[in-house]
Order: C-alpha cells, then sequence, then structure tokens
C-alpha cells in the first residue's frame, strides 16, 4: 500500500486552518458536586411522589436551556429528587406546565418515544468522561435508555437495562419516578465515597424542542460529555444481585412451497428450541455474558431499503441482546465488528469490563453459517461458505489521561478451509476544547478457501488499512477531515468494510447561525464538503462536491436543500460481461460519468399527535448494470399519526425511477405500514407490512429478466415484556412473491411462532 501525501496534506490544512483560534477556549468553568443523600428507606415506583424517601431527596432545579438556546432562562419550571438506599438510585421529576393539554406523550413500547416529551439523566459511572449511560421516561413512564461513547460520538439505543420507571400526568404538567438497581450500571466496586458524573435533562417539544438542564454547557467545547459535574455518594452501592439466568423457549411451525414447481403443497416444519443465557457481574467492573442454543432472530422484521442500481452491501442495525449488551466496548473507527455477519450461532460467550483507566471486551460465538462480504472499490457481493465457523474480537483501551487514549483491537473468523485475522491500534486525542484526532491502523491476515479462488487452490494473502482524522467542533464552526487507505487485498470479514483498494480524503465544513428565543427560527446551517477517491494505484474513482443549507422553524420544522456534482466511474469491463478476463484496472478498464444531484428534505409536527417527512432527489445517477448515465427521481414519504395514547400509525412510501436514453430502466416502489395498540406500557399488538414493488423496462434493461418483481411480507405481533429479558410474543409472519411467472402476488412462506422468556435473579 502506497501512503498518499494527499490525504495528509489535507488534514493538515484544515487543522491549521481552525486549530490557532482555539487554543485558548479551554472551559474553564467549575461546577458544584452534587452530594446524593442515603436513605435507608424503599418506595413502590407509582408516580405519584408520596413516599416518605422523597422527604430527604436531594432537590435540584432544571432552569438553563442549552439547545437550541445557549444557556437562556428555561421558560418552565422543571425539579428534580435525587436519592439512594445502597441498592437503587432513585430521581424523581416534577415537570411543571403551564399548558397541559400540550404535553406531547402517548404509549409506546420501548425506545420508541424519543420524540415525546422526556425527562432523564445521562450518568457517567467510572467519571472517566468516555461513556455514559442515559435514562429517560416520558409522561406516562415509557423508557428509553441508551449508551453514548464519546470515543466515537456514536448512541447505542438498542442497549436495554432492567429499571423501573413510572409517570402520571397532572393539572400543572407531569411528574416520573424513576429507580435504577446499581446490578445493571458498571462501576468501581469498593467500600468507600464513589464519585460519579450526572447531568439531569428535561426535552420540551413544543414551536421547537428544547433541552433543559441543571447546568451550562459551552459551545465551544465539543465534549459535553466532559463538563457534566460530578456527585458523589454510593457508599453502600452494591451490585447485589448480580446473577441473571434467563431461560427461553421458542416454538414455531413454517410452512413453505415451491410456488413454480409442478405441485405446489405446502411443506411444514415444526420446531420447538429451548436456550439459556447467563449474565454474570462477575463484579460490579466485569461482566460475563453466556449463551447456549439462543434464539438470535429477530421478533420484528428490519425496514425496508431500496435495493435496485445499488453495488454494495445494505446495512442494517443489530438488535439481538446478546450482541447489544456493552457492543460500544468493541466499537473502532472502522466498522470492524458487524454482529449482522454472525446469523445462527449454537453459543456465544462475551466478557467486558472497566478498571480504572483500562477497558477491556471479548467474546466467542461459533455460527452454522459463514457470510462473507467480499470488499472492492466498484461494489461489494455476498458469498457463502458451507462450513461451521467460529467468530471472535477483543478490545483493549487505556486512557492515558483525560485527552488521550489508546486501543488495541483483533477480530476473527475462520473455518477448517478459511480464516480472517484483522489486529490494529486506535488512537484518540484531544488537543483542547474544540479540537481533536483519531487515527486508526490495522493488519488483516486472510486464508481464502478454494471455493473462493478463481484458481481452485486455498490462498493466503494480507495487506492493511488506517484512517486519521480531524475535527474542530466549536459554537460556530464545524470541521471534520480525514484520510483513509484500505489495501487492494484487506478484509474484515467480522466487520462492515464493503470497500477495499481505495484511498479517500474528505473535508467537511459546517458554519452555524443561531436565532433568539422569540425568533421564527432557531438554527441555520450552511456547510460544504469536498471528497476525492482512488485506487491503490493513484487511478481515480471519485470526485464530489456538495454544499447544502439547512434551517429549523416552527411547528419542529426543518428545510434542508443540498446540491451534489461527482465525477464517478461506472463498473469494469469484467463486471459488465463474465466472459472477459478479469482485470481490476480503472483507466481504459471503464467509463466516467458525471452526477449533478439536488436534494430537498422537510420535516414538520403541526401537531402533538402528527407529524410528517418528504425528501426528493433529483439529477444525473449512474446506471451500473447497463454502464451509463440516466435521469433519478427518487421520492420518499413518511407520516406518522398517533389517534390516541394508544393507537400509532406509520406509514412510509419509496419511489425511484431511473430513465436513460429517453426511456425508462426501472421504477422501484417500497411501502410501508407499521399499526401499533398498545394496551399500556407492557403488552402491545402490532400488524408490520411490506411491499415492494419493481419494474424493469426489459427494452432498455436488457440485463433484467423479468418485467414484474413483487414482495410482500406481513408480521402481526402480540407482545406481553415485563421487562427487556422477561418476554412473551405470539406473532404470525407470512412472505408473497410475483414476477413475469405468475399472475398474482403468490405466498410462499408462513410462520406461526411464540417465545418466552423470564430473567431470574437467584
Amino acid at each position: 500500500m502506497k501512503f498518499s501525501i494527499r490525504g495528509i496534506y489535507t488534514l493538515a490544512s484544515a487543522f491549521i486552518l481552525f486549530i490557532q483560534p482555539s487554543v485558548a477556549q479551554e472551559n474553564t468553568v467549575e461546577l458544584a458536586q452534587l452530594n446524593i443523600p442515603h436513605v435507608n428507606l424503599k418506595l413502590e415506583i407509582d408516580g405519584k411522589l408520596n413516599d416518605a424517601i422523597w422527604q430527604q431527596a436531594l432537590d435540584v432545579s432544571l432552569d438553563i436551556v442549552n439547545s437550541p438556546w445557549n444557556n437562556k432562562s428555561s421558560p418552565v419550571s422543571t425539579s428534580a429528587k435525587i436519592v439512594e438506599n445502597g441498592d437503587f438510585l432513585y430521581i424523581a421529576f416534577i415537570a411543571q406546565d403551564p399548558n397541559p393539554e400540550l404535553i406531547q406523550g402517548f404509549l409506546g413500547d420501548r425506545d420508541t418515544r424519543w420524540r415525546d416529551d422526556l425527562v432523564g439523566f445521562k450518568l457517567d459511572t467510572y467519571n472517566n468522561r468516555r461513556l455514559n449511560y442515559e435514562f429517560f421516561v416520558n409522561p406516562h413512564g415509557v423508557q428509553h435508555d441508551a449508551i453514548f461513547n464519546e470515543m466515537t460520538g456514536s448512541k447505542d439505543e438498542a442497549w436495554d437495562g432492567i429499571w423501573q420507571s413510572a409517570g402520571k400526568i397532572t393539572k400543572t404538567g407531569y411528574q416520573v419516578e424513576i429507580a435504577i438497581p446499581y446490578h445493571i450500571l458498571n462501576f468501581d466496586d469498593n467500600d468507600d465515597v464513589k464519585t460519579w458524573a450526572m447531568e439531569l435533562v428535561r426535552l420540551y417539544p413544543r414551536d421547537t424542542r428544547l433541552r433543559i438542564s441543571h447546568i451550562e454547557l459551552d459551545r465551544d467545547d465539543s465534549c459535553w460529555l466532559c463538563q457534566i459535574p460530578e456527585i458523589t455518594g454510593f457508599k453502600d452501592a452494591k451490585a447485589s444481585k448480580n446473577i441473571m439466568i434467563t431461560p427461553t423457549l421458542v416454538a414455531s411451525k413454517s410452512e413453505s412451497r415451491e410456488i413454480f414447481a409442478p405441485t405446489t403443497d405446502w411443506q411444514s416444519e415444526s420446531d420447538i428450541d429451548a436456550g439459556l443465557d447467563l449474565r454474570w457481574g462477575i463484579n460490579a467492573n466485569t461482566l460475563l455474558n453466556v449463551t447456549v442454543n439462543p434464539d438470535f432472530s429477530n421478533v420484528e422484521s428490519d425496514a425496508g431499503q431500496l435495493s435496485v442500481n445499488k453495488t454494495f452491501s445494505l446495512f442494517y442495525d443489530e438488535k439481538r441482546q446478546f450482541f447489544v449488551e456493552n457492543s460500544e466496548y468493541f466499537s473502532s473507527n472502522f466498522d470492524l465488528v458487524y454482529t449482522r455477519n454472525i446469523a445462527d450461532p449454537e453459543y456465544g460467550a462475551k466478557l467486558t469490563g472497566t478498571q480504572g483507566q483500562h477497558s477491556y471486551g471479548a467474546f466467542m460465538t461459533n455460527d452454522t453459517q459463514t457470510n462473507i462480504i467480499l470488499p472492492g472499490n466498484t461494489g461489494s457481493r455476498l458469498i457463502s461458505l458451507d462450513e461451521k465457523s467460529e467468530s471472535g474480537a477483543i478490545k483493549y483501551r487505556y486512557d492515558v489521561n483525560d485527552d488521550l487514549s489508546l486501543g488495541v483491537i483483533s477480530t476473527l473468523r475462520q473455518t477448517d478451509s478459511y480464516h480472517n485475522f484483522v489486529s490494529g491500534l486506535d488512537s484518540k486525542y484531544r488537543l483542547n476544547d474544540s479540537n481533536s484526532f483519531q487515527a486508526q491502523i490495522l493488519v488483516a491476515d486472510t486464508k481464502d478457501s478454494a471455493q473462493f479462488t478463481d484458481s481452485g487452490q486455498a490462498e493466503n494473502f494480507n495487506d492493511h488499512a488506517f484512517k486519521i482524522q480531524y475535527e474542530h467542533d466549536s459554537e460556530y464552526w464545524q470541521v471534520f477531515s480525514e484520510h483513509q487507505e484500505i489495501g487492494t487485498k484487506f478484509r474484515a470479514d467480522l466487520g462492515f468494510m464493503p470497500r477495499a483498494d481505495y484511498q479517500k480524503s474528505n473535508v467537511l465544513v459546517n458554519r452555524f447561525i443561531y436565532g433568539e428565543p422569540d425568533s421564527a427560527w432557531q438554527k441555520m446551517k450552511f456547510a460544504g464538503q469536498w471528497q476525492i477517491l482512488h485506487n491503490e494505484n493513484g487511478e481515480l474513482l471519485e470526485r464530489s462536491v456538495s454544499s447544502s443549507f439547512s434551517i429549523d422553524g416552527p411547528m419542529l420544522s426543518l428545510f434542508d436543500v443540498m446540491l451534489v456534482s461527482a465525477d464517478k466511474i461506472g463498473l469494469r469491463r469484467h463486471e459488465l460481461d463474465f466472459n472477459l478476463p478479469i482485470d481490476n484496472s480503472i483507466d481504459g478498464n471503464t467509463q466516467r460519468f458525471q452526477e449533478n444531484q439536488l436534494v430537498i428534505y422537510g420535516y414538520i409536527q403541526p401537531t402533538a399527535q402528527f407529524s410528517t417527512e418528504l425528501e426528493l432527489t433529483i439529477g444525473d445517477k449512474i446506471d451500473y448494470v447497463n454502464d451509463r448515465v440516466g435521469d433519478i427521481t427518487e421520492l420518499y414519504g413518511y407520516i406518522n399519526y398517533n389517534v390516541n395514547k394508544h393507537l400509532e400509525f406509520e406509514f412510509s412510501h419509496t419511489y425511484s425511477n431511473l430513465e436513460a436514453d429517453n426511456a425508462n430502466v426501472f421504477t422501484e416502489n417500497l411501502t410501508e405500514l407499521r399499526v401499533s395498540y398498545q394496551f399500556n406500557i407492557y403488552s402491545y399488538l402490532k400488524l408490520n407490512v411490506v411491499y415492494t414493488d419493481i419494474d424493469f423496462n426489459l427494452d432498455n434493461n436488457p440485463s433484467a429478466y423479468s418485467i414484474k418483481n413483487n414482495n410482500l411480507s406481513t408480521q402481526l405481533i402480540y407482545a406481553y415484556k415485563i421487562n427487556p429479558q422477561t418476554v412473551f410474543y405470539l406473532g404470525y409472519s407470512d412472505n408473497s412473491y410475483q414476477d413475469d411467472r405468475l399472475k398474482n402476488l403468490t405466498r410462499d412462506q408462513r410462520t406461526i411462532y411464540s417465545k418466552i422468556s423470564y430473567a431470574w435473579l437467584p
């Protein structure tokens, strides 16, 4: 691999431009500690706030709006009460509202009501400003939790802790009670007074969405987590109930049929599987998860995605609890751990923990399937190896001080005839409040099975990759610059890295302008981006520039317009004609096209019950299969309507139409309907319908084999959840298909299934 001087120059230029005026921008505000009282009392979590323990709680006022306003006084009154008893951290919120009829709060499943009125808090139990828990509750007690990773800037909303909450709407607003058991938290387990960090937050969506806090936040300090004040206490806090055993029973009956066969009889298969999950907090610093014969299926279907004219693999979020819990311990600059690659394991074990300045994580699973993303610089493809495999990862991070962190990571996937080992170093360094660097370097060793090679013999190869990033984040300016290079033979088969053999340099600049609290708009953003991609031989893959403008307005509205101009290549000749010999060169082996696109986006929520968004893309688009440029029109629309606090409708439709040589190439329609009736915070009934309708013009798209390609999937689920691990599901799903050989949509699969699990704390 050749190291690119161009990429280093890009980073250096952005750094010099913004580092000098920011050196003296250190935040010097000292915030007083909060001392959390210890009281040997318990309470019933019912939202009434009438238990005696609240009389001895610490009272804290939330009266500062720090987004979108810059530390202005709050227009509404909010107070919090904090107390603990050695087993639980208790927090109550009293959220006053001059117009309680405007409160936005509906019943819903966990983590689905982030746009409602919310109260909650952020908690850094190691006080190292690297990770924090987030716990939020809406006026009906619906729980929302997440783990925020300051190192990567990402929030993991799939994490689900077992805690208690209750909410109640009153004549003057609403109030909430929260109980966090210490056994779901990671912290230094000792008999000393502990120092953590906490921010209390209220989210107040009306004409604009106000973030109300008990502290001021400096916008010139990009690390908001670093500014959260300390809290002390918790001397008797113990992870006492540190073992959780969750047996699971899954029963299903599936029927399928070959709809193109002479006989189309249904073939039936019934299955009953028992599994066991163990969650053992060895101490408050270290957690062990073990799963045996797990049910690793997703209960709810993934959201639909457009798939026509895409050359790279699609990304799907992880939802399975074993992989989700403490997944932030494995995060790094590159996406090296993408656990959706692991399809059907028989067992798994994971160890994660933090001790002082050291954080560590390791996991290992097997898999009865072996699916691998083969990367490239013009596209990727998914291949399967008919062998059982083992997959695992190890990550270690050392926090040298508040500004510098160093990490080591290693991943593996292997079978009897194949392996992929990746190892690397990563680091993040904060120069000051507004400027930071991140870097990672990786090496990969791969042995490909003879099934994958052109020679029919197993092949061994290795390569490396690296990425370096600079970020400036202050009140009025945001600059992101990066350079990365991924070698021709580099593969990270456990991760999601669908590109290889490319070098990328990228600069993004955002300029913010803020309105006054009484103005019709609150924030404007002007943005510009430049990026360039080459392969390892220096041949140009893509060059693009874009500019955009966005503004938020009344009724929680947002408007954004973006112009993009890109110079891109099509597919190589052998990728268009499989009879030609493989030639991975770019110059003289691909055509170059110019894409100019206009993207317009809008969102508005005129009432608490109704919101809608719309996105339109028009302009040029490469028709990859036919190696030409066409005209694209893509329209996405979404409607959300809460009929009442129980019933919610979500409807979305995406229309994509490509024309080339004055004729249609394809038209793709993706329609989703999701209807949910929430009986209470524990149980719901959901109907999910996803319909894809693809029409190809065979006269102008000779590579297509059918005019029609339609797919309909439906799903009906009843769920009762006492907590994220103690659950009962009963569901039905089916799938129907249609192409030119079928006159109508024909059902080819249907399943009825049930799942029950119980989290037992000995």
